[in-house]
């Protein structure tokens, strides 16, 4: 989802609007049990995106100075 969804020109996933942060939340609560009321879920949920969003943003860096 991140790859697919985030722009690369967001500069952090502090920038990633919260609009799309819950969607791709939604989208896992199809899949998975999420509760998205729960807040502690929610920190969870958001501090995993978080570090997909930091792997991939590497990713993407490392391959323009190819």
């Amino acid at each position: 989802m991140i790859r697919r969804d985030c722009s690369a020109e967001f500069e952090s996933w502090k920038k990633v609007p919260e609009e799309l942060k819950k969607s791709m939340l939604g989208e896992l609560s199809v899949h998975w049990d999420v509760d998205e009321t729960d807040e502690k879920q929610w920190i969870y949920v958001d501090g995993l995106f978080k570090q997909s969003f930091w792997h991939w943003k590497f990713d993407v860096l490392w391959a323009r100075e190819d």
